[in-house]
């Protein structure tokens, strides 16, 4: 995927997440997904998405990922922003 078109994807999927429109958020940030599988700004929204159409599974295993690679990434902070949201969505 060029740079044009992740871009024109990305946001299209922003506006869809910010009008709530997560149908349309979770087709646009698939396929980002599948070429960016290690990008926390694709996974977390697209893990919302999922979330707010009841998909808590696939969710969960989203910003559980998205936790390990700020881990990864020696960023505790944002690691742990992302475990307080975990805790308090899936009521660990």
């Amino acid at each position: 995927m060029d740079e044009k078109t992740k871009g024109v994807l990305l946001r299209c999927a922003r506006v869809y997440i910010s009008t709530k429109n997560w149908e349309k958020a979770v087709r646009e940030y698939e396929p980002l997904y599948r070429e960016f599988p290690e990008d926390p700004l694709i996974i977390e929204p697209f893990a919302k998405a999922n979330f707010e159409l009841g998909n808590k599974l696939l969710s969960k295993d989203l910003y559980e990922k998205v936790m390990r690679i700020y881990n990864d990434k020696g960023d505790p902070v944002k690691s742990a922003r992302v475990k307080a949201d975990i805790d308090r969505m899936f009521g660990i």
